[in-house]
């Protein structure tokens, strides 16, 4: 008799590891989860993550209840009962909590936004770790100064900057055998804006699908469309197209070097050339204006996004 207690109890306590050791590997399981499941899942409402959880915790019970009803170790599965439901409500509410924490990181690259004097965006580039939002729009800053590079070589290119000056031009006139080279700038400026108008299509996009506060949304989609594109176009083609006319009139050859002034035998010649020269010089205010405009919109955007995250 004595044996056959021993050996039940040595049975007994054998099989006891199992359920203990599920329930434990079940609560392993779900503190896992509530760290990886905010990177791998899309944001959920924290009612819905706390149930969920609560749910999987359950669920990993039945395992506990299957291995503890065999073995008769409802001391175990009572406890498992209790622990493995409330361990699962809690990860969903730490995984609600690194959700929150993961889309104010991602905000913060909007609201800690750096604008320039000249209005043109920057922020580090440790904001592609951040987030979706964030790593779209650093993409889309280095694509604009990308382009607006190229815009900037395109003038020096041509060097425009001799057509303001009868001295610069005296020592570079290779220009005003090309005149018609400037309205290649046309093209570049149509190329640019229209993908302007796609990086901003496509940030708007990013900030929608992305997991920032809803409340921070609004300031962010304002920061990814600053800036009248419409405008901007606008106002290079009529830069490209009068400095295309200024080097066309120059081109005659009907002008000289007075006193570092344009002087022209022609009263004609000489209000034309005036004319011209004031729509390259609105053109180029308005240029100036645009930019401010962009800086502007940028500043209220970042503001909004502020707000939102001290809520």
């Amino acid at each position: 008799m004595t044996e056959a207690f021993e050996d039940e109890g040595a049975r007994r306590s054998a099989v006891f590891g199992w359920p203990l050791l599920i329930a434990l590997l079940g609560c392993l399981a779900l503190i896992l989860a509530s760290a990886f499941a905010p990177a791998l899942l899309p944001r959920l409402d924290l009612s819905t993550l706390v149930l969920a959880g609560a749910g999987a915790g359950l669920a990993l019970w039945l395992l506990v209840l299957l291995a503890g009803s065999r073995t008769r170790q409802w001391l175990v599965v009572g406890g498992a009962l209790l622990a493995l439901p409330a361990a699962g409500a809690l990860a969903g509410l730490g995984a609600g909590r690194i959700h929150v924490a993961r889309s104010a990181e991602d905000a913060r690259t909007f609201a800690e936004l750096d604008i320039a004097a000249d209005g043109k965006p920057s922020v580090p580039g440790a904001a592609a770790g951040r987030g979706a939002a964030s790593a779209a729009y650093l993409a889309a800053i280095r694509a604009a100064d990308k382009d607006e590079r190229a815009w900037d070589e395109a003038l020096v290119k041509l060097n425009l900057g001799v057509l303001s000056s009868p001295y610069l031009l005296q020592q570079a006139p290779q220009i005003l055998s090309d005149c018609a080279s400037i309205s290649s700038l046309e093209q570049v400026a149509r190329d640019h804006a229209k993908r302007a108008r796609e990086r901003a299509a496509q940030l708007v996009d990013a900030v929608d699908r992305s997991e920032l506060p809803a409340e921070a949304k609004p300031g962010a989609r304002i920061v990814a469309t600053a800036g009248d594109e419409d405008a901007r176009l606008a106002n290079r083609i009529e830069l490209a197209r009068a400095s295309r006319a200024q080097c066309e009139l120059l081109a005659r050859r009907t002008w000289h070097n007075a006193a570092g002034y344009f002087g022209f035998a022609s009263a004609g010649d000489h209000a034309r050339f005036k004319a011209i020269t004031g729509q390259v010089l609105a053109a180029s205010g308005r240029t100036e204006a645009l930019k401010r405009a962009a800086k502007a919109q940028r500043i209220a955007g970042r503001e909004q996004v502020r707000e939102a995250l001290t809520r």
